[in-house]
């Protein structure tokens, strides 16, 4: 029978200095995993790097698994908000202006701590339990309304979301300096556009 590892905090900071220790621990955990990886991660090596006596980390995260999915957590919540001011900003009835939209949000969403994002995605064991669901980029009205028309509308809107989200993953490690001045975006508004119109 496989161990079941607790990947919820023992506890809640209530007080200041409780949650800057949690705070301390979680950019230890953070500066390691991007520096050196899953397998550098470890209580002890994060308890140091913070300035923490374990004991303290211990009273918090009961294992180096609990303080991961506290930093996805958070990661998760940030992103949301962005997704959420993205949509907010950038309303609009035509097609393209939906596309853009969509785009946007992909790119707002995976410059939340990008090497961060990359760990969590490429480098972190796959949990069976507990999960952290990442948001969705477009909601259920708009991937109706984008695939409108279209033959197979499910596979469609699935296409343009994964499409999205998988060339502005890799363009934040291969291409950043075309994340950031906008023209991977553009690239990929036109390619999405001209799908959903053929």
């Amino acid at each position: 029978m496989a161990k079941h590892t607790r990947l919820t905090p023992r506890k809640q900071p209530r007080q200041e200095r409780s949650r800057a220790t949690v705070d301390a621990i979680l950019q230890a955990a953070t500066y390691i995993l991007v520096k050196s990886g899953w397998a550098a991660l470890t209580t002890n090596a994060v308890a140091e790097r913070a300035g923490v006596n374990i004991a303290s980390l211990y009273q918090f995260f009961p294992t180096k698994e609990a303080i991961v999915a506290e930093l996805e957590r958070r990661h998760i919540a940030e992103t949301r908000a962005k997704i959420a001011e993205v949509y907010v900003r950038h309303r609009g009835d035509g097609l393209e202006a939906r596309v853009r939209t969509l785009v946007d949000a992909a790119v707002a969403a995976h410059l939340v701590a990008p090497e961060l994002h990359r760990v969590f995605s490429d480098e972190l064991p796959r949990r069976r339990e507990e999960t952290v669901e990442e948001p969705p980029l477009i909601d259920r009205a708009d991937k109706s309304r984008l695939a409108k028309g279209v033959p197979q509308p499910a596979l469609a809107s699935w296409l343009i979301e994964t499409v999205a989200h998988a060339a502005v993953h890799e363009g934040i490690v291969e291409r950043r300096s075309d994340v950031q001045s906008g023209a991977l975006a553009d690239e990929l508004v036109k390619l999405l556009v001209r799908y959903l119109e053929r």
